[in-house]
Parts: C-alpha cells; sequence; structure tokens
C-alpha cells in the first residue's frame, strides 16, 4: 500500500514538477507532423527521458536522447546519429541551461542542421521579452523584431538569444523558442535571420501559444508568408553571355529585346527570377560569364564551377545532369525549356539518296496482281500458239509479247496475222489496256511524289556528316561546354555521332576554319547554302522570319539536336534559399506568369507557305538506272552464250539442201 500511494504521488506531482512542458513539446512535435524527435538535455533528468519516450510513443513519436553533460570530443558521432535527418523532418529539443549548448549549437550550425528539415525547440523558464521596458541603446542590449514591437532583453537574461543571433542561420531555419509564462501555457517565438552570410537581419517573431486548455495554437500558413520581406538583402547571380560585355546593364537580360548576346532561355528565366525578387524586396548583384557547364577547376570560370566553390548563389537556367546531383542544387518547377537544331537548306548539287520510289505507288497486294496478270496472259498465249501449230518458238513468243506490252510495245514474230485466232487478238488487246492503265496510275502516282512530297531531307546525324554541308555552331555557352567536355552532348542518345562531329570541327580548327558563329552571322551562311548551322530554335526561327523570303523558307530544312528539354534555375549545393525560390516559382506558374512570360519572348516557328515541285536527283533515280543497267548487263551476258552455242554447235549441224518444196523468202524490191 505504502508503494502504491508514492506511484500515485509522483504521478501527481510530476506534471507540477515539469509544468507540463512533456505535454506541450509533444503537442508541438505532433502538430508539426514530427515523427522522430532528438532529446538534448542535462544533469539528471533521467526520469524526465524516460517520461518523454513514454509520452511521445502514445503519440506514435520515436525518441533517441544525448546527455549533453558530456564533452562532445569523444561523443560526436553518438550526437551526429541523434540528429540525424531520416526520410521525414527530424524534431530536436534542447534546454539552453545546460553546460554545454553553446558548443552544441555551434556545431549545429557549422554541420548545416539549422534547416527546414530539423524543427528545433529551445525551452526557456520564462518569458525573457519585456514589453514593459523602454526602447534603448545601451551597450549589452539585443534588438528583436517582434512583429510591429521592438522588445529589449537585457545581457544577462538572453543566453539562448545571444547564442542565435551568432549562428549561421537562415531563411529556411525552423526554430521555436519557447517561453513558460505559468505552469500551464507556453508562448512561442520563430527564430531566424534572412542570410546571416549575406548580413540578413536577425529575426524573432512571436507566432502564437499553447496552453493545457487549448492546446497549440500556431499558424497553418505557409512560413514564408511570415518572412516575405527580404529587406533588400542581395544574391549573387551567374548570367551567361557570349562573348562578355565590357560594361554590363541589368537591361541586357530584363528588357522586351534583349541584348544579342544573351540567349533567349536566359532572357526568360532572368524575367521571371527577377518577378520574384521584386516581389519579396531583394536584388541581384550579376555576374557575367561565358560558359554554363564547367570542369569543377576552380580557376577556371563557368556557371557550375562558380556554385559548386559557392562564389555564386544562383543562376537563371541549367540543365538537368543527374551526374551532376551532388555539386549543385536544382529548383522546381522548372523556368523554361531549350530546343536545337542544325538549320540548312536542302543541297540542289551532288547524287542525293537513294529512294526506291518506283516501288512504292502499289501496295504489295497490287503488285502481286499485276505479275498474276502476266502469268495468265502468258499461259493463255502460250497454249493458243500451241493449238494454232504457229512455227515459231510459242514460248518466246508469249513471253516477249507481255513483256511488250507492260513496256506499251508490240512484239511480233510473224507476218500472217490472218492465222491468228481471235482468242489471242482479244487475250493481247484486253492485256495491253490493263497495262494501260496500270503504267497510268504507276505514272500518276510517281509525279504526284515529286510535286507534293517533301524535300529530301537529313534524318541523323551520321547523313551530315557525310553530306556536302560544312557543320558550324552558335556562338553560346552551351556550344563551348560541348567542345571542350568529352562526356558532355547535346543528346546522350547521339553520344558516337557526336564525337565524330567534335572530331571533323576540331579538324576544321587546325585548318583555320570557323567553326562557331553568332546567330545574324549563321543564318546568314545558312541562307547563302552549304551549311549547316547548330542553334537554338526560338533565336534562329525569330531571325529565319526576318531575313528568309518564301522560295528560301521551302528550301528549308532542320535535324533536331538537342530535344526539347526543361530548364531549371539552380542553387548552390544544400542552399538554405531553395525551398523558397521552389515556392516562389510555383506561385507564379499557378498564377500565369510562366505563360505570359514565354508568349512575350519566344518566337514561332516559320513554315513554307506552299509547296514547290521537288527535283528528282540521282539517287532518287538510281532504281531505273539500275534496271538499265542491269538490262544492259544480262543481254551482253545473253548474247555472248548464244555465240558460244552457236560456235560450237555449227561443227556438227549438217547443211540445209534446197528442195523444190521450199518456199522462197519474199525480195522486196526497193
Amino acid at each position: 500500500m505504502l508503494f502504491i500511494s508514492h506511484i500515485i504521488t509522483i504521478s501527481y506531482v510530476t506534471p507540477l514538477i515539469l509544468g507540463h512542458w512533456i505535454e506541450f513539446s509533444v503537442d508541438y512535435f505532433k502538430g508539426r507532423r514530427v515523427t522522430f524527435v532528438c532529446l538534448l538535455t542535462c544533469g539528471e533528468e533521467t526520469w524526465f527521458h524516460h517520461n518523454f519516450a513514454k509520452y511521445a510513443s502514445t503519440q506514435n513519436i520515436a525518441v533517441s536522447s544525448f546527455d549533453i553533460d558530456k564533452k562532445l570530443q569523444n561523443n560526436s558521432e553518438d550526437l551526429d546519429l541523434c540528429l540525424k535527418q531520416t526520410a521525414t523532418s527530424t524534431g530536436v529539443l534542447i534546454n539552453p541551461k545546460c553546460p554545454y549548448y553553446e558548443e552544441i549549437m555551434y556545431r549545429a550550425s557549422e554541420n548545416v542542421l539549422f534547416d527546414s528539415k530539423h524543427k528545433w525547440l529551445i525551452k526557456e523558464e520564462r518569458d525573457i521579452f519585456k514589453n514593459d521596458v523602454p526602447l534603448v541603446n545601451g551597450m549589452g542590449d539585443f534588438e528583436g523584431t517582434l512583429y510591429n514591437e521592438t522588445h529589449i532583453v537585457n545581457e544577462n537574461e538572453m543566453t539562448s538569444i545571444s547564442v542565435l543571433s551568432n549562428l549561421n542561420l537562415s531563411i529556411d531555419a525552423d526554430i521555436i523558442l519557447s517561453a513558460k509564462i505559468d505552469d500551464s501555457s507556453f508562448k512561442l517565438y520563430e527564430v531566424y535571420n534572412f542570410g546571416k552570410a549575406r548580413n540578413g537581419k536577425f529575426v524573432i517573431k512571436s507566432i502564437g501559444d499553447w496552453n493545457v486548455d487549448k492546446g497549440l495554437n500556431i499558424p497553418k500558413e505557409f512560413k514564408y508568408y511570415r518572412r516575405w520581406d527580404f529587406q533588400e538583402m542581395s544574391f549573387k547571380m551567374a548570367v551567361v553571355m557570349t562573348p562578355i560585355p565590357s560594361v554590363f546593364d541589368p537591361q541586357m537580360i530584363l528588357s522586351m529585346t534583349p541584348d544579342y548576346r544573351v540567349s533567349t532561355v536566359s532572357h526568360t528565366s532572368a524575367i521571371i527570377l527577377h518577378e520574384i525578387a521584386g516581389i519579396h524586396n531583394f536584388r541581384y548583384n550579376y555576374t557575367i560569364m561565358d560558359i554554363w557547364v564547367g570542369d569543377y577547376i576552380k580557376e577556371h570560370k563557368a556557371v557550375t564551377n562558380a556554385l559548386y566553390f559557392r562564389e555564386q548563389d544562383i543562376t537563371p537556367i541549367l540543365r538537368l545532369h543527374p551526374a551532376q546531383f551532388d555539386r549543385y542544387d536544382v529548383i522546381t518547377p522548372p523556368v523554361t525549356f531549350i530546343e536545337s537544331r542544325f538549320y540548312y537548306r536542302i543541297p540542289a548539287q551532288g547524287v542525293g539518296n537513294f529512294e526506291n520510289q518506283f516501288l512504292r505507288p502499289f501496295s504489295s497486294a497490287t503488285w502481286w496482281c499485276v505479275i498474276g496478270i502476266c502469268v495468265l496472259c502468258c499461259i493463255v498465249l502460250l497454249l493458243s500458239a500451241i493449238a494454232e501449230n504457229q512455227p515459231i518458238n510459242v514460248y518466246h513468243y508469249s513471253i516477249l509479247s507481255v513483256m511488250a506490252l507492260i513496256c506499251q510495245q508490240f512484239f511480233e514474230e510473224f507476218e500472217d496475222l490472218r492465222r491468228t485466232s481471235a482468242a489471242k487478238k482479244m487475250t493481247i488487246l484486253v492485256t495491253g489496256i490493263s497495262c494501260i492503265l496500270i503504267y497510268n496510275y504507276y505514272t500518276s502516282s510517281v509525279v504526284s511524289w515529286l510535286l507534293n512530297g517533301p524535300p529530301p531531307s537529313i534524318n541523323s546525324l551520321w547523313e551530315l556528316l557525310s553530306s556536302p554541308l560544312q557543320p558550324i555552331l552558335e556562338d553560346t555557352g552551351y556550344t563551348y561546354s560541348w567542345l571542350q567536355l568529352p562526356d558532355y552532348y547535346f543528346n546522350n542518345k547521339k553520344a558516337d555521332s557526336e564525337d565524330a562531329l567534335k572530331i571533323k570541327l576540331k579538324n576544321m580548327m587546325k585548318k583555320g576554319k570557323t567553326i562557331v558563329a553568332s546567330m545574324n552571322e549563321g543564318i546568314e551562311l545558312v541562307r547563302k547554302g552549304g551549311y549547316a548551322y547548330h542553334a537554338e530554335t526560338n533565336a534562329a526561327n525569330d531571325r529565319i522570319s526576318r531575313t528568309f523570303d518564301q522560295q528560301e523558307l521551302c528550301d528549308l530544312d532542320s535535324l533536331h539536336s538537342i530535344e526539347k528539354v526543361l530548364l531549371y534555375s539552380s542553387l548552390q549545393k544544400n542552399s538554405p534559399y531553395r525551398e523558397f525560390f521552389s515556392w516562389s516559382l510555383a506561385r507564379l506558374l499557378e498564377r500565369g506568369i510562366f505563360h505570359c512570360t514565354h508568349e512575350r519572348t519566344w518566337s514561332h516557328e516559320v513554315k513554307c507557305a506552299g509547296s514547290s515541285p521537288r527535283a528528282l536527283a540521282l539517287g532518287g533515280a538510281a532504281p531505273a538506272f539500275i534496271v538499265l543497267a542491269a538490262g544492259f548487263i544480262l543481254g551482253t551476258f545473253i548474247m555472248l552464250i548464244e555465240r558460244f552455242c552457236w560456235k560450237h554447235g555449227s561443227k556438227n549441224r549438217k547443211p540445209v539442201i534446197k528442195t523444190e518444196k521450199m518456199e522462197e523468202w519474199p525480195v522486196n524490191k526497193i
């Protein structure tokens, strides 16, 4: 009975001793949807660990504890394991009265643990803010922003805040400072900085409270609605312009008519990011570079190098390279997309590609019907000649007659047509009419293909390399990345052909030939003919629409290089601003800002208004010449065989003696 009474007494007194700390802490983490908590306490608080873990387990929250009385030198691995981030957010509960509190906080700051994935709860024993203290500027006082009020904390009362103000906090910090009002209620303050490393302002704001009766009372809105105004803080932005201008003006990339050295994709994404800066009151300090993707050597200037070595904060666009995910972070949603092609005018000279169009007008079933009709005609003529006992070679007669009809000719083996039957005449007539109709259908189909069919085009990079066209590339950032980096490709599916193109271009460079040209120069070379210019489609379409006439548009064709690829704004790896920019871009996307910007900056593809007859190149007419050559070769071969047979057969042949019954060959006198 005595033991039971002690248990009852402890269970009654514990909430009073703890001041509802356990209930409040667990309610807070549950309200923040935290499923794992790292408990950092000190002193003789084993009973606190036990009761906190027991109550948290009833709310489906796992707890791991670490005693910060110990020196971190020998127990750092245990602390890192406790603070380790899992797939979900990690809650951290810490007592600022512990002797190693400051050391723990600075260690967390160095390891970037004050991010959106770690939700910190710091418990103070009393409300350290005093609204009734007048504003003073004496030394040793700390000034923090609390909504529209200014609160003063004396130096001997600001243990936790003084440490927090010196930490490398940022906009994504999720730190709550809880101040005990009485045994059953607590006031909550959020602590963050717009960017300690960027001289941002340290902010403390009251966001709610907790009491036994009403529970947790904090706003449901996303935290960046409360952290809206960045108070003119600056970000370092890397922008690509080729060539780099001697003097830079932000309007070069932000105006509706950008500088010619600015690509359309950079122009579009920069306008969108500038819109976010205007909404949230911050600005960009621009750094101009001429290459997007670099080799990650610090001395080499490239956008990816600057992000990797933390020299720049953000860049408007980068392609998504899975192999480089550990070097920088991309921001979703994507801001724009890129597509590039090789533009060229269809060559009017040369052999051209082999095109066996002469077998295409008819389907396979039709060709089999034509063959069947010819065989049937051969059989009828053969039987007729045998029945009439004609003094001819019936096999030669039947086969050659059908071949002559197909060619719209007439084969005559003998002169006496009076001995030809009506059935044979009817067969030849019907077969001849059928051949004429088939011939008309066939020629109509071929002529229609020549008049209305698409012009002969280059269908692969291999065909481009074997063509007489000289490749030339747009003078822009991704071109130089492609030329310099062996593992960087316009399209990874065409790596082999692109490697061959790189070799060809490098050989051209050794010979002193130009392999890069500005957009205006490149499109002019395409217009003159003989060149295949690789360019981004938007800028190319805009220039083509201004310079090409209708005939030149009908002669224009293109080969896909970079298929439509999404582009993302990118930040430093583990940047604290990734969540903010993702949220801001999503808001602009929902409000139609993306669509509006694209409509203003992007051009439309220009096409030939009609169609022009295509010239049949030698490669297209090759089947006809192949048949002619095969006929010549076969005829010569047959002639040689006949000569051979006649020569060797004449030795055994008996001479023919003329008799009176033999008819004389008629002799026509002229």
